[in-house]
């Protein structure tokens, strides 16, 4: 990646209706993350300092007042610790300039949605429920999946998530495993070979610890019977 790469920064929950009307949804991303740079710049009066937000983005907004007003509004009504993902401006605007299908669309959000979980970790365990929900704009998983909208639930069965993750595992860079596991670990920064080697590694470590539960478990039971038994 190009040092230069710029990144659109917005809260998860503004994914919500992507699949419905994607223009509206980078309309707001991009004036969210233009007016929270804004927000950082410290020399120029009002004016200047939303063009210089705007410049480094490498867009140029046609209404101002309206983005400034529809980013404040965004960013005002987002909660401090609302978790965040960033959209690199060269695939914002390939999305926000062609037609897309349906599909690409969903495995932006695919590949979204894993972000926001990963964050700046190595690799972490998803849940296809957690990612479903983080690609539905929601913070926390949905207990059921029909809690999910018409648009996202669509794509909940297992042949569509497996499609999905071959796209983002052939063109979007992610590594992913899921050899005997509930959920699957997903990287960006190792390989698959290391990928397998944490995981087993973490299954080993869970096996361990839950043996010594067992343990523990038939322990106390046999001491009650000891203890319940007569002299």
């Amino acid at each position: 990646m190009s040092g230069d790469e710029r990144y659109f920064n917005f809260p998860i929950w503004m994914l919500r209706g992507f699949m419905r009307n994607s223009k509206k949804s980078l309309d707001d991303i991009s004036d969210y993350a233009i007016y929270e740079h804004y927000l950082k710049l410290q020399h120029g009066g009002h004016t200047a300092r939303f063009k210089a937000a705007q410049k480094y983005f490498g867009v140029v907004i046609r209404d101002n007042e309206k983005s400034y007003n529809n980013g404040s509004k965004l960013y005002e009504c987002t909660p401090n610790n609302s978790p965040k993902v960033g959209i690199n401006t060269s695939v914002f605007f390939e999305y926000y300039g062609d037609h897309k299908t349906d599909f690409e669309k969903i495995s932006l959000l695919g590949f979204l949605a894993i972000k926001s979980i990963v964050q700046n970790k190595t690799y972490c365990k998803v849940t296809n429920r957690f990612w479903l929900s983080r690609m539905d704009g929601r913070v926390k998983s949905v207990s059921e999946n029909d809690e999910l909208s018409d648009e996202v639930k669509k794509y909940a069965n297992r042949w569509q998530l497996t499609k999905i993750k071959d796209e983002l595992i052939i063109n979007w860079g992610l590594t992913h495993y899921s050899r005997f596991t509930r959920g699957f670990y997903v990287s960006f920064k190792l390989s698959l070979e290391e990928l397998i080697y944490q995981a087993e590694k973490k299954r080993k470590s869970t096996l361990i610890k839950q043996k010594k539960f067992e343990e523990k478990v038939a322990l106390n039971r046999v001491l009650d019977r000891i203890k319940n038994e007569p002299p």
